[in-house]
């Protein structure tokens, strides 16, 4: 049969262009250190790639998150730290004016009173523009509330989200009391209601009067400790809740020392639980259940005793305002009750600085997890794309035969290419 020179140029030139495309090829793998540079020249194994990338994607994703939760929480406990702080320096500047004013000479003139009331007052206005803290364009504290301030005072009263703080006892009937939540890739899931799984999310915004308090206190129980004779017998019931227990103690030489006996009979049945303060007020922690106190005739001693029905606010912002208030009323007796008051919102703010401490080192752990499943991820990646160790040899390898093709193809042009007439020029 014969055969064309047009048909063997043009089977030549094919082959031609096949060796160079190989060799081309070849040495863009080696110099990218590809495997392969389309799927369909390794159609399995770049599908398990391609997942392999959206997981590093996602994992890239939950790694930002993290950081701006970092953030978000490390704002928030500087700002919770900070009102714990403010918290003492109020209780003892509600101190100091008492003190002004417990003798029948005060030592304090209305002209410092004032002076230490407006100090007290601006307490209150630190507190409130430290929950009003914006991080990250969120403002932290407003539950899902991110277009006004989360907390503002009017006319000496707190207003968290458009509702006065003393409304509710119950922090997530406030509007907008829910919180934000971000994806760090522990499988965020929706509830029944259609809001995020708080087990499948970290919450990245807080609900502002779950950490400074909410509503007002049913009642608070005092003990007048001055009224105890030094070592008379005295006995009290102490109600909790619908739990009654009877306390007998011998009076002290002083207040102090009163209350020190107090305590001791109360460490005994509540473990440190239930305390009496310096100024007579009983702090439960024991459980969120009113307390009431009533004396018992023990011999002929009767100890002085006092329920305060004045209902004062949970809320630490709008309990500092009232104590100012007293500050300039001059009222020394209820001064000293709003600063023991005012000190036992303090367990409050510490609730909170704990949960936030608590959500920060699962940051921690979960910033280490995704950084750990990012190295591994990556690994499984150069597996399956990579030119790695042996396969880089053997792909050089590979090359160095294709180049030789290329070469002998060439070489074959000058007896396969028909002759022109410049060849007998």
């Amino acid at each position: 049969m014969r055969v064309s020179n047009q048909a063997v140029s043009r089977n030549y030139l094919r082959r031609l262009e096949t060796n160079y495309s190989n060799k081309f090829n070849s040495e863009r793998k080696i110099a990218g250190f590809r495997q392969y540079d389309e799927a369909s020249e390794m159609p399995a194994q770049a599908a398990t790639a391609m997942r392999v990338r959206k997981a590093i994607a996602n994992l890239n994703t939950y790694q930002e998150n993290l950081k701006t939760a970092d953030n978000i929480y490390s704002n928030a406990e500087s700002s919770v730290t900070a009102i714990s702080e403010i918290i003492q320096l109020t209780y003892e500047k509600c101190i100091e004016a008492a003190n002004g004013t417990s003798s029948d000479v005060h030592t304090h003139s209305p002209d410092q009173m004032e002076m230490i009331a407006v100090n007290v007052e601006a307490y209150a206005d630190e507190i409130a523009r430290l929950m009003n803290l914006s991080v990250a364009d969120r403002k932290i504290f407003g539950g899902v509330n991110n277009d006004e301030k989360a907390f503002s005072i009017e006319n000496g009263r707190v207003i968290y989200n458009g509702v006065d703080v003393d409304t509710y006892n119950d922090p997530t009937m406030f509007p907008n009391s829910v919180v934000s939540y971000c994806d760090i890739g522990l499988g965020m899931t929706l509830d029944q209601n259609g809001r995020v799984d708080e087990q499948s999310a970290l919450p990245i915004t807080f609900n502002g009067v779950e950490v400074i308090g909410c509503g007002k206190a049913a009642s608070t129980a005092y003990i007048d400790l001055a009224s105890a004779d030094p070592g008379a017998l005295f006995s009290f019931e102490l109600t909790i809740g619908d739990e009654k227990h009877v306390i007998s103690f011998n009076g002290g030489v002083d207040s102090e020392d009163t209350r020190d006996n107090i305590n001791a009979e109360l460490d005994k049945i509540f473990n440190g639980k239930v305390s009496v303060y310096e100024n007579g007020m009983i702090f439960n922690q024991l459980n969120d259940k009113p307390v009431t106190v009533r004396s018992i005739n023990e011999g002929g001693n009767v100890l002085s005793v006092e329920n305060q029905s004045n209902e004062y606010s949970n809320n630490i912002i709008q309990s500092i305002l009232d104590a100012a208030q007293m500050i300039r009323e001059g009222n020394g007796k209820e001064i000293a009750k709003y600063a023991d008051h005012i000190y036992s919102l303090q367990t409050t703010v510490s609730l909170a600085l704990a949960k936030i401490g608590t959500q920060t080192k699962f940051i921690e752990f979960n910033q280490t997890r995704i950084t750990n499943n990012l190295e591994n991820m990556g690994q499984r990646q150069n597996d399956l794309e990579a030119l790695v160790d042996t396969s880089l040899a053997a792909e050089i390898t590979n090359r160095d035969m294709l180049d030789s093709l290329y070469t002998a193809t060439l070489q074959m042009s000058a007896s396969v290419i028909p002759q022109s007439i410049f060849n007998f020029i």
